[in-house]
């Protein structure tokens, strides 16, 4: 069977985005030399966004194998947002939607404006999103981005709840975690699920108390010509392939009797 690279890794595929321009995981350091190889080679992967904290970096540390091929290791810390939220042992969906909202709307002043100003200057090539697990801080990011570029809200909802196969069967990649805070591994596995329910939720709430996305987004001082730039990069059409050349077809055989033109 085929592994997916990484942790929690895949490529959004959605109406209205641009395909191969976004990218999505978990855990950067998760990433093989090879994988890497593997992602620059058949996508042109050329910038990663590394939503986690100055803290999770230096626990976890940088994404060495994505360094090895010359990827772009841009800093956009989103951080700074309440987590007593989904404190439980086995948060529901109602702690879910407030921890999404917390990390849209409670996240360190200038995180989002910061995020928006290197999207700008990174999105017309293949970049990847990540955060430690790639379903929270990603999943608020990629979801903005999707609607952004005019996907519908089930079809960002799916995406979101997409990678959770994944993310569980490489669960014990984050055991440390769960030691450290006392959980048990199926307490801590119930925390990786991802439901589109969840998503939707979030969705309708950013809907109803902010009237769009990119309102939410505006009120963060998140720039308008940043938001325009990253829209027009994320909705931009994949170059059309060079056509290929129509060999001549041969002409028929020549005559012996005639005469090449201009000569006598």
């Amino acid at each position: 069977m085929f592994a997916a690279p990484g942790i929690n890794y895949r490529m959004p595929r959605v109406s209205g985005l641009r395909p191969g321009i976004l990218h999505r995981s978990g855990d950067l350091t998760a990433f093989t030399a090879d994988e890497a190889g593997a992602l620059v080679a058949e996508h042109g992967l050329a910038s990663v966004l590394d939503l986690r904290s100055d803290s999770e970096v230096a626990r976890y540390g940088p994404p060495s194998g994505l360094f090895a091929h010359g990827v772009r290791w841009l800093r956009t810390p989103l951080t700074g947002y309440p987590r007593d939220t989904i404190a439980a042992r086995r948060p529901g969906i109602a702690d879910r939607t407030r921890y999404l909202h917390g990390i849209l709307t409670e996240a360190t002043p200038g995180s989002w404006p910061l995020l928006f100003r290197e999207l700008a200057g990174a999105a017309d090539r293949p970049f990847l999103l990540s955060c430690h697990f790639g379903k929270d801080r990603t999943g608020v990011v990629v979801a903005a981005l999707l609607a952004l570029a005019g996907a519908p809200p089930h079809e960002i909802a799916a995406d979101y709840a997409a990678g959770m196969t994944d993310l569980v069967a490489k669960a014990d990649r984050f055991k440390d975690k769960w030691l450290r805070r006392g959980h048990t591994r199926e307490e801590y596995l119930s925390r990786l699920r991802t439901s589109p329910v969840t998503m939707a939720r979030w969705l309708t709430e950013v809907t109803e108390r902010h009237n769009s996305i990119q309102d939410a987004l505006l009120a963060l001082d998140v720039a308008a010509n940043d938001l325009a730039q990253v829209r027009g990069l994320l909705t931009a059409p994949a170059p059309a392939p060079a056509p290929t050349p129509t060999p001549a077809r041969p002409g028929p055989p020549a005559d012996p009797g005639d005469v090449p033109e201009g000569r006598p």
